[in-house]
């Protein structure tokens, strides 16, 4: 499985999320721009810019331009604008529950084109589904859904016609069965049927009726290695030495969304020293000053 996507320190994410200082006219994921094909709630965005919203935003290297802005309202964060590497625009947007913590949705571009790429949703701060543009042309083609931390169903678009016309079932994380369209009749002609994550047997529905009638038994010698257990996570399991795709490319698969959490088990848990040592009076705000919330600096 290969990951496409620039891994961020979990301490660099937390630091950037629980800054809070300064003004901005423009209002917080004001700008963003809705994936097509997205089946999210928009009106999440509403609270970003309803009347009574102020706008925080900190400089964090220095360069006389805002790095991190906040959406905050009666004294709660709202949502959350970061510009991860610093180049001017927008990499990831995060929408706050009412008590201004905990997360109900997040938007990200990976490829740093200034569009986003994967929206994710959380409940109760878990992340249950995720929507994903993975070549990048502003239009979403693979839906996740979530379970204890394992991908458990996911829907693809893979002509990127707008409709989907392959399903995929997942036990634990390992795909256990597949239906594909292959006509776009919006009913599946083929089914793949999976054992511990290995390929046994094809399906066909030779007369389109919507139900198979004719199965090819695959062979344990030409089944494969059997698939990986599949994550929902957010940022990528990528090391220093592995490094990152140039060219933001993918294979095509739903594997290619599966990302690893940008924040770590502890948010919060410290700031990038580096970065601390070259912004001491910005660092100093982000410890003491938070998003406009008691406490939120920590």
């Amino acid at each position: 499985m290969r990951n496409h996507c620039i891994y961020f320190g979990s301490a660099l994410l937390a630091a950037l999320l629980a800054v809070g200082c300064g003004d901005d006219e423009e209002g917080v994921a004001e700008a963003n721009e809705v994936l097509e094909g997205s089946r999210g709630d928009e009106e999440v965005r509403e609270q970003c810019v309803s009347r009574g919203v102020e706008t925080q935003a900190v400089d964090v290297n220095n360069d006389g331009n805002p790095d991190i802005r906040h959406a905050v309202a009666d004294g709660v964060r709202r949502c959350t604008e970061i510009d991860m590497n610093f180049d001017g625009q927008v990499d990831v947007t995060r929408f706050y529950a009412p008590d201004g913590e905990t997360p109900i949705r997040e938007e990200h571009d990976f490829d740093f084109d200034g569009r986003m790429d994967q929206i994710a949703y959380y409940e109760n701060g878990e992340l249950v589904r995720k929507e994903l543009d993975t070549n990048f042309n502003r239009r979403i083609d693979t839906w996740m859904w979530c379970a204890d931390g394992l991908v458990s169903h996911a829907e693809r678009d893979r002509t990127n016609d707008g409709d989907v016309d392959t399903w995929e079932d997942y036990e634990n994380g390992q795909i256990s069965g597949a239906r594909y369209d292959d006509n776009n009749d919006g009913e599946p002609e083929k089914w793949e049927v999976f054992v511990d994550g290995r390929l046994t047997k094809i399906r066909f529905d030779t007369d389109r009726d919507g139900e198979p009638d004719r199965d090819e038994e695959i062979p344990p010698d030409q089944a494969g290695p059997a698939d990986e257990r599949i994550t929902c996570e957010i940022l990528p399991e990528e090391t220093e030495e592995e490094g990152a795709s140039d060219d933001g490319a993918t294979d095509g698969t739903v594997q290619d969304g599966t990302v690893d959490d940008g924040e770590g088990d502890d948010e919060g848990d410290g700031f990038d020293e580096e970065t601390a040592e070259s912004n001491d009076e910005t660092i100093a705000d982000i410890v003491s000053g938070g998003a406009g919330t008691e406490g939120d600096g920590e």
